[in-house]
């Protein structure tokens, strides 16, 4: 089942992201050719990638820390 969206701008937002794709794609292959390392997150790791293919491992993001409430619309929340 796919999502019905009523917003005017789809088709704008659309372009965007395809074209937030393309001008991606090709920034990794450009700086592939120019010799320069790309850094990426997958997976919630950093990663450096080198012209020659190397990948290494950067450093890692720290998950969501889990509370024990959750925060909804019209809660108020009193802090001292």
């Amino acid at each position: 089942m796919s999502k019905i969206v009523f917003r005017k701008d789809v088709l704008q937002t659309k372009a965007l992201v395809k074209a937030g794709r393309i001008s991606a794609k090709r920034a990794f292959s450009g700086s592939k050719a120019l010799g320069l390392s790309v850094s990426y997150i997958k997976d919630g790791i950093i990663y450096e990638e080198d012209s020659n293919g190397n990948t290494r491992v950067k450093s890692q993001i720290e998950p969501l820390v889990e509370t024990s409430f959750k925060i909804e619309k019209g809660l108020v929340l009193h802090a001292k």
